[in-house]
């Protein structure tokens, strides 16, 4: 089957503050993958926009070019140009070939947009492993006293290595093409190539990807642009059990039985070897043949084994040499099938000790972690974050990781406790201050469910504020143990005498259940990008949407990550550092060689105290039994064991139902049976196999007829739906009379028919009742519902029997995309509304449920009075996971004022399931270009040099204004204006100066930051953009008089400023409405109250931001007051009828 995927990257838009904005064409930003396929793949990639920050190296001033989404991909010392760095995945045994098939350039001056610094030089990721007081520069004077573009390829695509049977390769796009002695950039706007997998044998692939296949790994590889699942659901194979390897020296056989009884119970095949067995061996190169026998001998229905755990110290379990630098690896103990490349087909962890009860130590906190038997689970809601001493590093790199983790997951929002520790400033105690050590070192000893420092650190500890293998001893952490990771140097280097990370473990019922760290020198860049993702701008408050995935994104996957995304365990915590380290190009070999996990790779940190798992199942299992239903949550790991011999495991689908299948049982006993999920509480019980005396029925399958509906056998919306239950008689007598009734609470079906008699069921018959069953879905559920039935069966006897079994509810999910205005036909094309202007409106929206939508309306409305629709309805079919493109046609009244704002409301609806939101634009620009000959036209303020409005200059028109001449030294002429911007926006202008270089210049601020400085003698008039935010802004130009010496006309001139979207009080939506209603306390904790200001009836609707109606309040009349206390905080949509007005409220 070949399969396609329609990938796309927007990248961010809006940029960063204080950066100049260089816009080249009205095209967004974007990179496309628009075919794929096994055989290959084609991309097509946009640059329009890119921004310049201004930097200082050692008192130097350059600038940076920053692209939101790219890297950096540069030669030391060469300037630093903005790339594209993606993972693909190449099928093992084929030829990558490549080709450019569309390339579009431009060359620009950065000279025309007053930028007349160099770009800056590359410089190298500096080590963690000293204090960064002196941080060395690098320049390449050849570099940049060439006067040419510097050339560099195009696309370049590096083969990596090979993981599970597939290779992997790093794809680079170069844009940028650099002449610093002309400041000239060449410029890609638009590559198209394409990618062929040649000499690609099918088969072989095939065969690669199904003997190699793990869904703990399939992860990594949905990482790569051109993935393509393995299976789907129609061609699933055997994955589970899990397999699991313990490598151990024999003195600890017997001290890691109950961790090993345990881990088969959990659902792993457990393969032990230990180094006396000859098979095994002590030597690296005889244990790596040992694991690597499992490797290579798998089959499709035995997969290879997916983790492996280290017991011993490395004088008892060796650990081989890195090739990078002086340091151990536990890495190729995993590494099988790439001929000696560094991505690892396992993940992998060590108990490292050198007697009986270190051993034990671990192996006991890792049973009471696991099985959740703590006394007091409270701790875990207990986090701890470090941004160490480092005065040049910490306050961006340090600091910007800690913040990303707060603001993103380890905050109260989640339910958690943080203790926190910046460096500088920030929080109550930064890392600087003298009491931070002992403030951090009794944070552990009360107890943390996670910490993560990062910083400088030594093979004994974290470094500054100081924690070290000396403190641990008189911690007080008794049975309040959680997961640890150092990103700092040779906290895990477990070839010394005790690392920090061995300390921590071995440590009896106190420490840390599990620590990761490096055993060599970790880098700042690096171990940031490792936490947070690639990104190209390493900042101190980075955000998700700029970033790559870095393992806190994978470990707490709620932004949207699909499941192949999610890192769980600890050992799977290193690949996705590792893997955001390799996407963006740093220093990959050396961290996949030295970043290692001390504990069980399998163990899944929980972040906070968690909940319950929802499980059902039968109370018995009766002798003979080969199959036993669990219901439970989706993604919940089910196992089933006795005697020490696992009988099956298996992972829960979307609809909970576990169908576990074993050998028949012959003899009585005791299954035992755990189920676990991430943060979840571990389900551990027992139940008992016995022979029934007499009848025992159960219900192990249910059957579905929706002919009544739309046929296609799953339940969706609004259908009414047949059931027929398969009854097996498991006991040791017939069944006779027998009533079978369904059951359930859950109020989004009704039940219509619930019993049926069933005459009688022989000794271990299966039989089907006919589709007798029945119930009716509501008209509006939730898509991927899942609706528990009970179901109980009872006899003439008086005996009765409760099954259960769970029904998945389909239903669509309506989304929408930006709305783009298209004005190429009857506009001037240049993608905004205009006064006087005849345009289409385009939005794509697309069905993200399990169900079809049939016969749709969309309709696009506004209250503006400067808009009029020719067409504005839409009728149509939006089939499951299918998009369409909505078209509508409207005229902007010739008579705007521009710069009007204007609301559009669009609604998506079959009737039941309704879409809403409300899009926001801007009619025209709202400018100064002087042409009324005076400052009129807004509230500028003038200094004691006054502008003057002058006809000698202009970009455009007859007027521009100049600053005053015959400036006094050190004196200024001013002009600013503060205005009221109500949504993010740009201002731009255009500029001309002619003053003495460097020492008379003109500059802009905003609200009092300069963000731009500009001298020397212009020869054209150059254009400037900056972003900005919401609220009160103020914009000043000001030309400064710094020396005695003038050159020039020595004065600036500014023209055609475009302001942010600004309320001029020329229409105001808000007073509109409040003439009709008021709504108050807005925000509001819960409770809204509602003025009419007429006697009519009105109804409301409250949507969710994605446009799901989750209240409806009808026949309200004048005062009116309605509840959303049980609602999540946040903004939702508030809209009254007749009138069809809508209004954001906020819930705190």
């Amino acid at each position: 089957m070949r399969f396609f995927l329609f990938f796309v990257i927007f990248f961010n838009s809006n940029f960063i503050l204080n950066a100049n904005n260089i816009k080249i064409s009205e095209v967004d930003n974007r990179f496309v993958v628009t075919e794929n396929s096994i055989l290959g793949f084609k991309i097509v990639n946009f640059l329009s926009e890119f921004a310049i920050l201004d930097v200082n190296h050692d008192s130097l001033d350059f600038v940076n070019l920053f692209v939101s989404g790219y890297g950096y991909n540069s030669v030391n010392g060469d300037a630093k140009l903005p790339v594209i760095e993606e993972l693909i995945s190449v099928p093992t045994g084929a030829n990558i070939l490549y080709e450019t098939t569309n390339l579009e350039e431009r060359i620009i001056s950065l000279n025309d947009y007053g930028i007349n610094k160099l770009i800056t030089p590359s410089q190298p990721s500096l080590s963690k492993k000293n204090k960064s007081d002196y941080i060395p520069f690098i320049y390449n004077d050849d570099y940049y006293n060439f006067n040419g573009f510097h050339y560099v390829d195009n696309v370049l695509i590096k083969e990596l290595g090979i993981m599970r049977g597939q290779k992997l390769a790093h794809l680079t796009i170069s844009p940028f093409k650099y002449n610093p002695v002309t400041n000239q950039l060449k410029i890609i706007t638009k590559i198209e190539v394409k990618i062929i997998f040649d000499n690609l044998d099918k088969n072989k692939y095939k065969l690669a990807k199904e003997k190699y296949y793990s869904p703990e790994f399939e992860h990594l590889f949905k990482s790569c642009i051109n993935y393509i699942p393995t299976y789907n659901n129609e061609d699933i194979i055997t994955t589970y059990p899990v397999k699991y390897i313990i490598i151990s020296d024999p003195l600890f056989q017997s001290v890691l039985q109950p961790l090993i009884e345990w881990k088969t119970k959990k659902g792993f095949n457990i393969i032990e070897g230990y180094t006396d067995d000859p098979a095994v061996g002590n030597t690296t190169v005889s244990i790596y043949n040992y694991i690597k026998s499992f490797y290579d001998n798998a089959t499709a229905n035995d997969p290879p084994p997916t983790y492996l755990l280290i017991v011993g110290d490395i004088n008892l379990v060796p650990s081989f040499s890195g090739n990078t630098g002086n340091h151990i690896s536990d890495m190729y103990y995993c590494e099988f099938d790439g001929n000696g490349d560094f991505y690892p087909e396992m993940y992998y962890g060590r108990f490292s000790g050198e007697n009986i009860s270190q051993i034990e130590a671990q192996v006991s906190k890792t049973l009471m972690y696991e099985k959740y038997t703590f006394p007091n689970p409270d701790f875990l809601d207990d986090v701890l974050l470090v941004a160490g001493v480092d005065a040049n590093m910490a306050p961006v790199h340090g600091n910007g990781q800690i913040n990303y983790a707060t603001d993103n997951y380890f905050n109260s929002t989640h339910g958690l406790s943080i203790n926190s520790y910046l460096y500088g400033s920030g929080t109550p105690i930064t890392s600087d201050m003298s009491i931070a050590s002992n403030s951090i070192i009794s944070n552990v000893s009360e107890g943390v469910g996670f910490a993560n420092y990062t910083a400088h650190c030594g093979s004994s500890g974290w470094s500054d504020p100081s924690f070290s293998n000396a403190d641990i001893p008189f911690l007080n952490n008794d049975n309040q143990f959680g997961v640890m990771i150092g990103n700092c140097c040779q906290s895990n280097a477990f070839d010394v005498s005790v690392c920090f990370g061995e300390a921590l473990l071995r440590e009896n019922n106190k420490g840390a259940v599990g620590y990761i760290g490096g055993s060599n020198n970790t880098y700042w860049d690096e171990d940031y990008w490792w936490a947070v993702g690639n990104t190209s701008n390493i900042t101190s408050n980075p955000n998700y949407i700029s970033t790559g995935l870095g393992v806190y994104d994978c470990l707490m996957h709620e932004n949207g990550e699909q499941e192949q995304d999610w890192f769980i365990t600890q050992g799977q915590f290193i690949h996705s550092g590792n893997l955001a380290v390799t996407q963006a190009g740093g220093a990959e070999e050396y961290y996949w060689e030295i970043y290692h996990l001390m504990g069980d790779p399998s163990l899944m940190p929980y972040i906070g105290v968690p909940n319950n798992l929802i499980v059902n199942h039968q109370p018995i299992i009766p002798l003979g039994s080969s199959t036993f239903t669990v219901n439970t949550e989706e993604n919940a790991y089910v196992a089933l064991s006795m005697n020490g011999v696992l009988l099956d495991a298996k992972m829960a689908d979307v609809s909970g139902i576990v169908n576990l299948t074993f050998p028949s049982i012959t003899s009585v006993g005791i299954v035992d049976i755990v189920i676990t999920k991430q943060f979840k509480i571990p389900y551990i019980n027992s139940v008992p196999v016995i022979s029934p005396s007499g009848p025992y029925v159960i219900c192990p399958n249910f059957n579905i007829n929706d002919a009544i509906g739309n046929n296609n056998l799953i339940v969706d919306y609004s259908e009414i739906i047949n059931l027929s239950l398969d009854l097996h008689n498991v006991g040791s007598n017939s069944a006779s009379n027998l009533t079978v009734t369904i059951s359930s609470n859950d109020t989004n079906i009704t039940i219509i028919n619930s019993n049926t008699i069933v005459q009688s069921i022989n000794q271990s018959q299966i039989i089907s009742t006919p589709f007798v069953f029945s119930f009716k879905v509501d008209d509006y559920i939730m898509d991927q519902h899942i609706v528990e039935f009970g179901v109980d069966i009872s006899d003439n006897l008086g005996n009765s029997w409760l099954s259960y079994f769970n029904v998945v509810l389909n239903a669509p999910i309506i989304e929408s995309n930006t709305l783009i205005v298209n004005d190429n036909i009857l506009g001037n094309s240049n993608g905004k509304l205009d006064p006087g202007e005849v345009t289409d409106i385009n939005i794509d929206i697309f069905n993200s449920g399990h169900s079809d939508l049939d016969n749709i309306t969309a309709t696009l409305n506004s209250n503006s009075p400067y808009v009029s629709f020719n067409t504005n309805i839409n009728h149509l079919t939006l089939l499951l996971n299918s998009n369409q493109t909505l078209n509508f046609n409207l005229e902007i009244d010739t008579n705007t004022p521009p710069g009007t704002f204007v609301s559009f409301n669009l609604e998506v609806s079959d009737g039941i399931y309704t879409y809403y939101k409300i899009y926001t634009n801007l009619i025209g620009d709202i400018g100064e270009d002087y042409e009324s000959g005076n400052f009129n036209q807004y509230s500028w303020n003038q200094g004691s040099y006054p502008w003057i409005i002058d006809s000698s200059m202009s970009h455009e028109g007859v007027f521009s204004t100049r600053s005053a001449i015959g400036l006094p030294d050190d004196e200024e002429s001013e002009l600013s204006i503060t205005l009221d911007i109500v949504a993010p926006g740009n201002i731009s202008f255009w500029k001309f100066v002619s003053s003495e270089l460097n020492e008379d210049e003109l500059k802009f601020k905003i609200n009092g930051d300069k963000l731009g400085e500009w001298s020397g003698e212009d020869v054209a008039w150059s254009y400037i953009s900056y972003p900005v935010n919401i609220g009160q802004n103020t914009f000043k130009w000001e030309y400064d008089k710094n020396s005695q010496n003038s050159q020039g006309m020595d004065c600036a001139w500014i023209d055609y400023i475009i302001f942010p979207p600004l309320d001029l009080g020329q229409i105001s939506n808000i007073s509109n409405i409040e003439q009709q209603f008021n709504i108050f306390p807005n925000p509001s904790v819960g409770r809204f109250n509602i003025y009419f200001n007429d006697n009519k009836l009105h109804s409301i609707k409250i949507y969710d931001t994605k446009g799901k109606l989750i209240e409806c309040f009808d026949n309200q009349k004048q005062m009116s007051v309605f509840d959303l206390r049980d609602k999540p905080s946040g903004t939702y949509i508030l809209k009254v009828f007749p009138e069809s007005i809508s209004y954001k409220i906020v819930k705190n």
